[in-house]
């Protein structure tokens, strides 16, 4: 309304004004004009320099590199993969064989490369998970989720994982998705995990905490039952040295027991009661093997008697 309203007094003005006055009004017009268009041509020189001095000075050099999120992969082998020179500009770095070089990283799972005006990189490293440390050729090397290790290390082991002792590949692929559901604060109590099948149990794992408790539970079922281990342990009963007063181990194999120690008389009296099973097995089955033996042969004598009977006959 009030816009329209002005260009009716423009017009009511323009019709009431003289050739001179009217005259006088175009000039102006034309002039604000020449000035807007002036305006945005300079505007745009100015923009054009602004950039051209941005993109051919050190400004546009990559100045400071912030690298996020690595832990067992060195820094040093991410910025060799970056390969960022004193020449390089952030407007034109390659961004996508960047990413491809730290991705073929050992224990690299996903990297993320931002640039940031006028002249800065963000990296945000995502590593595998490590999920514990395993020997091999004499010496401990990380376990990542996926299966692998870093056989190249460039910095200092873990120290909040789990040392893995006696597994073959086959245990190992049945562990890694179990201690993927133990949360990290109760992983970092679990100093060792060793495999210790059982005559009844061949996924049987032997763990010693931290705080000195042995636990004794399954591949397949002990990573729900030690996320409760910090609350398991406080009910404990421990001297003022912190050791436990009746010296045991945490079953976790059916539900969650403490079980004593056996003192050298009971292990003396359960080995011997081991022994005597044993030979009273051996005797039944002898004694079975015995009676099959003895079935075996009336079963050939009976075959034998229906033949002689038919002899007589003729």
């Amino acid at each position: 309304m009030n816009k329209s309203s002005d260009n009716n007094d423009d017009i009511l003005q323009f019709e009431t004004t003289t050739e001179d006055e009217r005259l006088e009004i175009l000039k102006k017009k034309r002039k604000r004009r020449r000035q807007i268009q002036l305006g945005v041509f300079i505007g745009v020189i100015l923009l054009v320099i602004l950039i051209l001095l941005y993109m051919f000075t050190d400004i546009s050099k990559v100045d400071q590199v912030d690298i996020k999120g690595e832990e067992i992969v060195s820094k040093n082998d991410i910025e060799k993969a970056l390969d960022i020179k004193k020449d390089s500009r952030i407007y034109n770095i390659p961004v996508g064989d960047m990413k491809s070089k730290i991705e073929e990283i050992e224990g690299v799972k996903s990297v993320e490369i931002k640039r940031h005006f006028p002249n800065d990189l963000t990296v945000n490293v995502n590593e595998y998970e490590t999920i514990g440390l395993v020997k091999e050729k004499k010496r401990y090397v990380p376990l990542l989720e996926n299966g692998k290790t870093i056989k190249n290390l460039s910095t200092d082991l873990p120290i909040d994982v789990p040392i893995l002792n006696d597994f073959s590949s086959k245990k190992l692929n049945k562990l890694i998705p179990e201690l993927k559901k133990v949360k990290p604060k109760v992983k970092s109590m679990i100093s060792e995990i060793n495999y210790k099948p059982g005559e009844n149990n061949q996924n049987r794992i032997q763990l010693f905490m931290t705080d000195n408790v042995e636990v004794v539970g399954d591949i397949q079922t002990f990573a729900n039952k030690i996320n409760y281990y910090p609350s398991i342990s406080d009910k404990l009963e421990r001297d003022n040295s912190g050791a436990l007063k009746t010296p045991g181990f945490l079953d976790l194999q059916v539900g969650v027991t403490f079980l004593p120690y056996e003192t050298e008389e009971q292990q003396k009296e359960r080995s011997e009661k081991e022994t005597k099973q044993d030979e009273n097995n051996k005797t039944e089955q002898k004694k079975l093997d015995q009676a099959l033996q003895d079935l075996s042969k009336e079963l050939d004598k009976s075959g034998e008697e229906p033949k002689s009977t038919e002899k007589s006959e003729e």
